[in-house]
């Protein structure tokens, strides 16, 4: 029961003005919101997709099993220039010690025909005559050898 004296009011309907009026701040809002999504989606795309890359590239750059095989590869090379370095010396040593006209001639033979053969030619050349005056007067053959 009421009071008599007051009237029932109705609720007062709300302007349409005041309707309207949120609406568009809130689609605003909404499209704003969508934008900022959409942009983003667009950097976790491009994250993604750098990721993968790195991943790739990582996948296809040397692993430690390839710098080891590497490692184990220039040491054998080494070993093996090691031997063949051994083996040249060795083979310069013994045709060093071999005379360059004998088969298993001596060094010392061989440096002896050298000390005489060059003995033999100081012997000749002591013979000749070469000052300039004597290369004057020689004539027609250029010489004069005086013995």
């Amino acid at each position: 029961m009421g009071w008599p004296w007051r009237r029932r009011v109705a609720p007062v309907p709300v302007v349409a003005s005041r309707e309207l009026v949120p609406a568009p701040r809130l689609e605003r809002l909404l499209v704003a919101c969508a934008r900022q999504t959409q942009y983003l989606d667009g950097r976790l795309d491009q994250l993604e997709r750098r990721l993968d890359d790195a991943v790739a590239a990582a996948q296809v750059g040397p692993t430690h099993a390839d710098l080891l095989e590497v490692r184990l590869h220039s040491a054998r090379v080494a070993a093996e220039l090691a031997r063949v370095a051994v083996e040249l010396r060795g083979e310069i040593e013994r045709m060093a010690t071999r005379a360059p006209g004998a088969p298993g001639g001596s060094p010392m033979a061989h440096d002896s025909r050298v000390l005489m053969l060059a003995e033999q030619i100081l012997d000749l050349s002591d013979s000749i005559d070469t000052l300039p005056g004597d290369l004057r007067d020689a004539g027609p053959g250029g010489w004069a050898a005086t013995a």
